[in-house]
């Protein structure tokens, strides 16, 4: 976990801290742990796009591996605000909705390969058996998916804790 949730105070001082400190163990784990995610972003037009993804989580952003033409990259590139959605949804709805500022890296191909090495050693040891199924090694997917999008979370707005709000460069309390 990041030091981020030492600077976290609930919005509603009704909120006990256990419930919000528990929402915010739950959303690292999540992040780290879940397959996917649900990734929000808005066409130009105005209209939701919504799309599950893998990802990357390394603490503090949200690496997700596009294709150049990708419509959630056309997106971003329009509006940088999205949404993610993150977590288990059983019957108690235990779902991470997250905010979000996301950017587009296109990364640079060199004759011999990426710039920068895609994806992480962490990405590709958690796709490992996935990439195995779809035909892929992490080189051939790098050499696929050349646009990163990275989502720095700006506000957690949490069912499990009855819908608190938190917001900031660190997720930091909403005013």
């Amino acid at each position: 976990m990041t030091a981020s949730m030492d600077v976290l105070r609930p919005r509603d001082p009704g909120l006990g801290h256990a419930a919000v400190m528990g929402s915010l163990v739950r959303m690292h784990e999540d992040l780290a742990s879940a397959p996917i995610l649900w990734l929000s972003t808005t066409r130009p037009d105005g209209r939701p796009h919504i799309v599950p993804t893998w990802f990357d989580w390394d603490g503090e952003v949200i690496t997700v591996f596009s294709k150049t033409h990708a419509q959630k990259v056309r997106n971003v590139r329009h509006q940088p605000s999205v949404m993610v959605a993150v977590g288990r949804p059983e019957l108690n709805f235990a779902v991470e909705l997250l905010e979000g500022e996301a950017v587009v890296v296109d990364t640079p191909i060199a004759p011999d390969g990426p710039v920068e090495p895609l994806p992480s050693p962490r990405f590709a040891r958690k796709y490992a058996a996935a990439f195995a199924d779809a035909g892929y090694t992490a080189e051939s997917f790098s050499a696929t998916y050349t646009v990163t999008v990275r989502i720095r979370l700006t506000r957690l707005l949490d069912w499990g804790a009855r819908g608190a709000g938190y917001t900031g460069d660190r997720l930091a309390p909403s005013a």
